[in-house]
């Protein structure tokens, strides 16, 4: 049985938002420090981590200690760098946070989407362009492309690919997404074994 797709309600989503909380449902909500260093550790292990931020592994163990009572925060310098690091890398940091059964479920399965928001044609013909809520599942290959934009590019890219992949399979043309109030993400059942 797959998880609950995972609902944004709100005003003006950001559709790379969107996508980025689609593929990792499990996210925080916002990046915060301890976060961060915790992403670096996942992805480079404590030394290289330590390493790559100027400090001892000893110093980074006490950032993301699992008792709050003894954990240490950065000094103004090492958060800089912190900050600094995990942008830099943000691809890496991709490919070893995100939830990689998922992802490999999403691009075998097909993605079911269901948006809310200003939905039409690309020209700005405002008469074309309203609230309209859409449900649609996307096929394998296009998730897998979403997936990969994500992975390499991040949010952004996914957005982008997610459009494409709306414009070929939902409707044929260039239609606009805008001001999503509404954002659902799961897995489809509308491909099977033969598609």
């Amino acid at each position: 049985m797959s998880p609950r797709p995972r609902r944004r309600q709100g005003q003006n989503l950001n559709l790379g938002e969107a996508l980025d909380r689609g593929v990792r449902p499990r996210a925080p909500r916002t990046t915060t420090l301890y976060r961060q260093v915790k992403d670096l550790i996942k992805t480079y292990g404590e030394r290289d981590a330590a390493q790559r931020l100027g400090v001892a592994v000893r110093t980074l163990r006490t950032w993301v200690h699992p008792d709050r009572s003894r954990r240490r925060s950065p000094s103004k310098a090492n958060r800089s760098r912190i900050g600094t690091e995990h942008q830099r890398n943000a691809r890496d940091v991709r490919r070893a946070t995100a939830p990689r059964r998922r992802m490999d479920r999403l691009s075998t399965k097909g993605i079911r989407v269901t948006l809310q928001g200003d939905v039409g044609p690309r020209p700005d013909d405002k008469y074309m362009r309203h609230g309209r809520r859409i449900t649609t599942d996307l096929p394998p290959e296009a998730a897998a492309d979403i997936m990969n934009a994500y992975l390499e590019d991040g949010p952004e890219a996914a957005a982008e690919a997610f459009r494409r992949a709306m414009a070929e399979y939902y409707v044929d043309g260039d239609w606009r997404l805008e001001n999503l109030s509404e954002f659902q993400f799961g897995d489809s059942a509308a491909f099977g074994d033969d598609w």
